[in-house]
């Protein structure tokens, strides 16, 4: 019997079936193959959970600025409703959220009747103070964009720091409008460049 030279020679002398060698290896990288495959869809489903995510804090989440008049998203004006900071015939000025994904996670904001500060992990969460309660007042800018200004407000009987966004310089308009509305002495007033 003729033997065609391609084919693989499958019986051994002593007559028994063997695997042909060609087709270990070839059984060796399909098994990599998969192990490939399959790593490579995890990263695929990692990688495009992470844009899903990122899209989703880049639409529905609080921007990482303060937000200027008229430019407050009513659905964070709701949540300032809420949690009992807004009051009907309010207008908010500036507001700035903590917030990554969610305005509840913190915020504050300046109305033309308050100073308004929501941080759900104090006690009170919710504090507001009127400007003619307000004693003194001090921004203290952040040297990067990065940072938070912090804005101290003096009552009283305590001291309130706020965090405010330096993006855009609005941590200087966010102070401007708390200082031109409360009734403090001059010297009362401290700006930290």
């Amino acid at each position: 019997m003729k033997q065609n030279p391609m084919q693989a020679k499958i019986f051994a002398e002593s007559g028994e079936l063997g695997v042909a060698p060609h087709a270990a290896s070839v059984r060796r990288k399909s098994g990599w193959l998969k192990v490939l495959l399959v790593c490579v869809s995890f990263m695929g489903v990692v990688c495009g959970g992470g844009v899903l995510f990122f899209m989703y804090v880049g639409i529905m989440g609080p921007a990482t600025y303060v937000y200027p008049p008229g430019e407050v998203p009513q659905r964070f004006l709701s949540v300032a409703k809420e949690v009992g900071g807004l009051k009907p015939g309010e207008n908010v000025e500036y507001f700035y959220s903590v917030g990554l994904i969610d305005v509840k996670e913190g915020f504050t904001y300046v109305s033309d009747q308050k100073v308004v500060v929501y941080d759900p992990d104090d006690v009170p969460p919710l504090v507001m103070i009127d400007y003619g309660d307000i004693q003194g007042l001090e921004l203290e800018r952040a040297e990067s964009s990065l940072l938070d200004s912090l804005i101290t407000v003096e009552t009283e009987d305590s001291y309130i720091l706020i965090a405010v966004s330096s993006e855009k310089d609005r941590d200087v308009d966010f102070y401007e409008v708390i200082r031109a509305r409360s009734e403090i002495p001059s010297d009362a007033l401290q700006f930290m460049p």
